[in-house]
């Protein structure tokens, strides 16, 4: 008797299991449209996380749609992207590409030409499960001009001297058409993040370490 009391507990809770995968189907219309990624290279290409002094580097910010459906993003200004360098561990921000004077934040010919939506936006399209790719190039200098520091031979292992992250994203303003309504808060910031802003999301990237030394 207790063996077939076991044996049905058994069926029960395998019975509950699968009734609890069937029910938790994900829905394709749930699912993020976008996935933004960013990775650093050096003066040749070559991915590397290490740079010498005066070196320059190079971001690498990619956008792919992964729908099998046309997208479009729009946008209220020309500037449709931004990357943010930050001191390691720190939400203290010391570059941004839309404010180098010496390294504009660039967009590459192969992210395509957007068109102009209603007055003020810009729109971009994205065919199905297209991708998109723009390089920025930074020459290691923060927001005033200056050399940011470098790490050096007495540098402690516990100090972040020379230690940076990196963070890049697009800086939509409407998913459904050009108007009123902006994004809901996933979009890169234009000018220097916030801390709040630091967090990936559909279109921003995760923060990447470097280091200058």
């Amino acid at each position: 008797m207790r063996r077939l009391l076991r044996l049905l507990a058994v069926l029960s809770v395998l019975a509950l299991l699968l009734g609890n995968t069937n029910c938790s189907k994900n829905n394709s219309s749930d699912a993020p449209q976008f996935v933004t990624s960013l990775t650093i290279q050096n003066s040749s290409g070559q991915p590397t996380v290490a740079f010498a002094q005066g070196d320059s580097v190079q971001f690498v910010l990619t956008i792919r749609n992964r729908t099998d459906q046309v997208q479009s993003l729009f946008f209220n200004s020309d500037e449709l992207l931004n990357l943010a360098v930050v001191d390691a561990g720190t939400a203290t921000v010391v570059w941004t590409c839309d404010n180098d004077t010496t390294t504009a934040c660039i967009i590459g010919s192969n992210l395509g030409t957007p068109s102009s939506g209603s007055p003020g936006f810009n729109e971009l399209d994205f065919q199905p499960f297209e991708t998109k790719t723009v390089t920025i190039t930074w020459n290691q200098t923060d927001d005033n001009g200056v050399q940011v520091p470098v790490r050096d031979g007495s540098t402690l292992v516990t100090d972040t001297t020379g230690k940076y992250e990196v963070l890049g994203g697009f800086t939509v303003y409407n998913t459904t058409g050009a108007g009123s309504a902006a994004d809901n808060g996933s979009s890169m910031a234009q000018g220097q993040p916030t801390a709040g802003q630091l967090f990936p999301t559909v279109y921003r990237s995760t923060l990447v370490p470097f280091s200058i030394q």
